[in-house]
Parts: structure tokens; C-alpha cells; sequence
């Protein structure tokens, strides 16, 4: 296994997501498209979660903070 970098999120950051939404680990991996095997071997540690889709799974459970905007605005 290669070291992590500094930006990858951490295994017990993954974990913590998904339960703090309350998805098993299946319907997580279905919210980025990934397989489960994907989704386990990123909660242990085994393989690198991608940051981009970290990104994309707190951005679709709405856990990520998008410039400190609280309410979903319109683009104009």
C-alpha cells in the first residue's frame, strides 16, 4: 500500500461520512458510482480514496460547505 498524501481523506473520514448521513457501505459506493469492494477497501485503508470523489460524496449528502453559502441560491 503507498502512503497517503496529504489531501487524500482518511480512512475514519470516509467511515465517519457515510455513517453521519446513515448509508450502509453499498449505497454510499452507489452515490459515486463505485463498487463496494471500492467503497470497503477505501474504509480500510487498503486503497486511496480518490479526493475528487470524496468531494463528490459529501457534496451529494450534503455534508461539504460550498464557500460558507448555507442556502442553495440561484446562478443568474
Amino acid at each position: 500500500m503507498n502512503a497517503p498524501k496529504p489531501h487524500d481523506p482518511t480512512p475514519g473520514a470516509i467511515r465517519k461520512a457515510r455513517l453521519a448521513v446513515g448509508l450502509t457501505q453499498t449505497e454510499a459506493a452507489h452515490t459515486v458510482r463505485a463498487s463496494l469492494r471500492g467503497w470497503q477497501q477505501w474504509e480500510a485503508g487498503d486503497r486511496a480514496m480518490p479526493p475528487g470523489l470524496f468531494e463528490l460524496f459529501m457534496l451529494k449528502t450534503g455534508q461539504w460547505p460550498l464557500d460558507g453559502i448555507t442556502e442553495r441560491q440561484p446562478v443568474r
